[in-house]
């Protein structure tokens, strides 16, 4: 596990576990909260017919959800991307990042450091200046959302919140895997 802050944001990145452990562990991140899916299994969520029965829409290529007193409705996969507020909340347009092979909050230029002498350098370096962007993006638009969390699952599971308790019940959720 990979840990760090950006902002009023700390975050934690891990290799090995995703969704299901956090819910699991620390279901207080979405209970009482409200949802916006960005992306479910790489793609947009069409809520079905029992989740609009029980409040959720979708619009803008967005799903969102009621405030969530259970989260046994809620469907998750791999490559999903879900911002998580306090109170009902509309985005106009989203960016999802989880499609980008790759993507993570860990500093680009550890791996360049890293990097075995007999590997293309000049391509390793191509990749984490695009990762660096789509960090700068990403930080941007979590920022001008107002999201208290950031939650995905694809390559590594990330998680950002501005929440300090939920931070550490998430750290040591990961921890002790």
């Amino acid at each position: 596990m990979v840990t760090g802050s950006h902002g009023r944001y700390q975050w934690l990145v891990d290799q090995r576990d995703g969704i299901g452990r956090l819910i699991e562990r620390c279901p207080e991140v979405l209970l009482g909260r409200y949802l916006v899916i960005a992306s479910f299994d790489s793609g947009p969520l069409h809520p079905n017919a029992e989740e609009t029965a029980a409040g959720w829409c979708f619009e803008n290529q967005l799903t969102y959800t009621p405030r969530l007193d259970s989260l046994s409705l809620l469907p998750y996969e791999e490559y999903d991307e879900w911002y998580v507020f306090t109170s009902p909340t509309k985005i106009t347009s989203c960016d999802t990042f989880i499609n980008f092979g790759g993507f993570t909050l860990t500093n680009p230029e550890e791996s360049l450091a890293a990097l075995d002498p007999t590997w293309d350098r000049v391509g390793a370096e191509m990749l984490a200046d695009e990762q660096m962007r789509q960090q700068g993006q990403f930080w941007s638009q979590l920022e001008r959302f107002g999201a208290e969390s950031y939650i995905a699952d694809v390559d590594n599971f990330i998680f950002a919140t501005a929440n300090s308790d939920l931070y550490t019940c998430v750290a040591a959720a990961f921890r002790s895997a």
